[in-house]
């Protein structure tokens, strides 16, 4: 449901906007993206963790969601207030238009949205309550689509920046519903604040944090250099090719996050964690491959099908998109073991890491006169390198295991 209502979206955007309005709206998209993953301190990831842990501590379970709860609603006040504050250069940067300063005080006040919809999401999927879940994305994308059609047809960009906020936030009414139904309803009231349980979730926080800078910001660091040195239809262009990865790409993310993940959290030997790793590596690789290659032997009618005529030209450059996503998605199984057990430290290494190899290789091609394919080629090498150092790290993580046994059976 995610995927098709990512193509609607899509498509409704390249028939009445072209690869031009394309453009100008990816950055909106991109801010979207930093306020999504950073919406409630983008905890998440941690909510998922620690719900796994504390489900059968009743007691305890519900202190952490209260707590959870005081954080995020703490965090997105402040986020409210910095979008209230700066929305007329926020929208001046943004849109080129200090006219639309609204839409970025909409976009903070929806950003509440986004953290409950976290919060239910998170405690469900903790609880391996994929059901739930699932009926909160299918229901909430139902709802947004018609509303989407009507603000991309009659609003032009400032419909279509509203539609993008809406494509998350109306997941909000299902989760309320859900909230109102469950076992949690009336017993997380008030507020609480726990150093333990925010120092658990400050970790994550960061972990969003580096997330947003790595890869939201860089793309509008890259979008302006392309604008600045292709144009605004190759920004357009790009965005497309973005949009169209995050909608495959999803279905990986879901799948890691809502099943892989909370496996992993319930795991405590590295050697077993290790075998689930490799044998989800070849499921994803697999599942990508047959994927990718049905999309790259059709793509000429593919893209007019799902954008229209006008980004055709990302036929000739789609296949760096392609391969870079391979090695993304490969790295996004290791990556998912990390946020698990909150490897803090290597976590914002590597995401700012990927994040300033992406960017310099961007720049300087876009410099060079090298245009889109430039930065999707830059794409494809950040991912390659960055798949690389996921492996080694992790085959030194599970030789570090298997060297500690050794020396304790030799000790003993």
């Amino acid at each position: 449901m995610k995927i098709g209502t990512g193509f609607v979206f899509l498509k409704l955007t390249a028939v009445y906007l072209g690869a031009e309005g394309m453009g100008l709206l990816g950055q909106f998209m991109s801010l979207v993206a930093i306020l999504f993953l950073m919406a409630g301190g983008g905890v998440v990831n941690g909510v998922i963790k620690y719900v796994a842990e504390y489900r059968s501590e009743p007691r305890k379970l519900l202190h952490f969601l209260l707590s959870a709860k005081t954080y995020s609603l703490s965090f997105g006040i402040v986020v409210f207030i910095v979008c209230a504050v700066f929305s007329i250069e926020i929208s001046t940067y943004v849109f080129k238009d200090d006219s639309l300063y609204w839409v970025i005080i909409f976009l903070g006040f929806a950003q509440f949205g986004f953290a409950f919809t976290n919060l239910v999401t998170g405690t469900a999927n903790g609880l391996t309550d994929t059901k739930t879940y699932a009926l909160i994305q299918i229901t909430g994308n139902l709802l947004a689509l018609p509303l989407m059609w009507i603000l991309i047809k009659n609003y032009e960009v400032a419909g279509a920046s509203l539609a993008v906020i809406l494509m998350f936030v109306a997941n909000t009414v299902p989760s309320y519903f859900f909230y109102k139904k469950s076992k949690f309803n009336n017993k997380i009231l008030g507020i609480k604040i726990a150093r333990g349980d925010f120092k658990k979730l400050s970790t994550y926080s960061l972990m969003a944090l580096a997330g947003a800078i790595s890869f939201p910001l860089v793309e509008l660091i890259v979008r302006t250099s392309i604008i600045e040195n292709v144009g605004y239809d190759a920004a357009g262009l790009w965005q497309a090719s973005i949009k169209l990865s995050s909608a495959y790409m999803g279905f990986f993310i879901v799948f890691l996050s809502v099943y892989f993940m909370p496996l992993i959290s319930a795991q405590t030997i590295k050697a077993k964690i290790g075998l689930t790793v490799i044998k989800y590596i070849k499921v994803v690789a697999l599942l990508f491959s047959v994927g990718a290659m049905v999309f790259y032997f059709t793509r000429e009618s593919l893209i007019p099908l799902l954008l229209s005529d006008e980004f055709l030209p990302l036929a000739s450059v789609i296949k760096y998109q392609l391969l870079g996503d391979f090695f993304r998605v490969l790295s996004f199984v290791i990556g998912f073991v990390i946020i698990a057990k909150a490897g803090l430290t290597i976590y914002l290494i590597s995401e700012i890491t990927q994040g300033l190899i992406f960017c310099l290789l961007s720049l300087y091609f876009l410099e060079i006169g090298m245009g889109l394919e430039g930065v999707l080629i830059a794409h494809l090498v950040m991912n390659i390198t960055f798949f690389g150092c996921s492996i080694l790290g992790f085959i030194i993580y599970l030789n570090r295991n298997r060297n500690r046994n050794r020396s304790d059976h030799a000790n003993s």
